[in-house]
């Protein structure tokens, strides 16, 4: 594909590098030389300096022949302007990063068809806060995933020490009727597993099944989930902050919200309900923390637009007892650094946005896609269609490719994860589990054959 990235700050930085090692053709465009230095330093692109809608650097970009233009500047007008000039000019699809509420209906955080021109508008705080939203909802997934309509669900879980699978192998679990070991992260490396791996210490499995199965093998790993959240507290009232707090409020849960700017916080009071508490307060003081009980959180969420003050609070409250932290983080390093010091998740916008723009990529071929693992595994949600490969006969004599697992299917059956001897029928909406390495034999096995003559 044909790829137009506007704008080179993390969020551009990151779908650059996602689209580039996918091999597509990938043109950069940003005003700042010395972005567009480093960019040209870390990828193989054709990098333009310019300001994003002018006619004439959109024509040096070549977009009347782009399949995506993907505008990510940090600028909303920018982003809405150089997308409309170059869907003028024949680009195929456009999106847009769009930060501020009044460009949205709904608390979704996504608009198609905006101005009759730009294919996707993309609010990555908002989607973020409904990701925070999810993770609070599972109290012991480090990620939460939802597809077909959210009858199936995915979890990412932490393997403790004691844990009853460990070593075992996968053929030796008793595993809840309808759920599926997808992948397992094991010391940085990314298995796919067979009947024949273990399950060891310290590894990240990823889980999928029918949604009201999930409670079931989170408790087989010992993570089980509560059966309510009753408390949360949130640093930092951002608009993430915000769209999250309105959420857990409308799940009958207390939330506190702690924010160290006072004119903030009178914002905040008229933005949120009575049932938000919001403090003018310093969340990186330890004291603060116990005296507002942090211990009795069910979920402690560090949603401040400074990454240091995520990393700082959410240590913190991990030290004052807090059951469960999540921390917000910008810059790809901070993730890293959160996860070696105990934090127990940790959002990216730029990961949120990154999802939305491959969406568009695969469009035609997939109905979603989601990366997960920093982009090392994936989940796509495929429609089966007639004379498709994967239709042929039972899952275990198509040749279904290694390094890929079938996890789900939606179709007449209802919502089940297949066995071997289940066949996959034309219409039947199936998730898989792979690698973007694996990705093009699996979409292989999706598509009617070429007719010929």
């Amino acid at each position: 594909m044909n790829i137009v990235i506007i704008g080179m700050g993390e969020v551009g930085k990151h779908i650059a590098s996602v689209l580039l090692e996918e091999e597509h053709d990938v043109v950069i465009i940003d005003q700042d030389a010395a972005a567009l230095a480093a960019a040209e330093d870390a990828f193989d692109a054709l990098v333009l300096q310019g300001h994003a809608a002018s006619a004439s650097i959109l024509h040096q970009a070549n977009v009347r022949s782009a399949d995506l233009v993907c505008a990510v500047t940090d600028n909303d007008e920018i982003n809405m302007l150089a997308a409309l000039s170059a869907k003028q000019l024949g680009a195929r699809r456009v999106i847009a990063r769009v930060s501020s509420a009044v460009y949205y209906p709904d608390d979704r955080g996504l608009v198609s068809d905006m101005f009759g021109g730009i294919d996707l508008v993309v609010n990555p705080k908002v989607l973020v806060a409904v990701e925070l939203h999810k993770l609070v909802r599972s109290a012991s997934a480090v990620a939460v995933e939802d597809f077909a309509d959210n009858r199936i669900e995915m979890v990412q879980l932490h393997v403790l020490e004691k844990a009853g699978p460990v070593g075992k192998p996968l053929r030796d679990l008793k595993l809840p009727e309808n759920t599926l070991i997808a992948a397992i992260e094991r010391e940085g490396q990314l298995i796919v597993p067979s009947g024949s791996h273990a399950i060891q210490a310290g590894d990240e499995v990823l889980c999928v099944g029918r949604i009201e199965q999930i409670p079931a093998i989170e408790k087989l790993f010992e993570r089980e989930r509560r059966r309510f959240i009753h408390k949360v507290v949130i640093v930092g009232g951002s608009e993430i902050g915000v769209h999250l707090a309105k959420a857990l409020v409308t799940d009958g849960i207390k939330v506190i919200m702690i924010e160290r700017d006072r004119a903030r916080c009178f914002q905040l009071k008229e933005q949120l309900s009575d049932t938000v508490t919001v403090l003018n307060a310093d969340a990186t003081d330890m004291h603060l923390l116990e005296e507002e009980g942090v211990e009795r959180a069910d979920a402690f969420i560090a949603a401040s637009d400074a990454d240091e003050v995520n990393l700082m609070t959410a240590l913190l409250a991990k030290q004052a007892g807090a059951r469960r932290t999540l921390a917000l983080v910008h810059k790809p390093a901070y993730a890293a650094v959160c996860e070696r010091l105990g934090v127990d998740a940790t959002l990216s916008p730029r990961l949120t946005m990154a999802r939305q723009v491959l969406k568009y990529v695969r469009a035609g071929e997939v109905l979603s896609i989601r990366p997960v693992l920093d982009g090392r595994g994936e989940f796509l949600e495929f429609m089966a269609t007639k004379d498709a490969r994967i239709t042929a006969g039972p899952i275990m004599k198509v040749n279904f490719p290694r390094g890929a697992n079938i996890c789900a299917v939606v179709g007449q059956r209802g919502a089940y994860v297949p066995r071997g001897m289940d066949t996959i029928q034309p219409g039947d909406r199936v998730v898989v589990f792979t690698t973007p390495r694996q990705r093009p034999a699996v979409e292989r096995m999706f598509r009617r054959p070429t007719m010929l003559g």
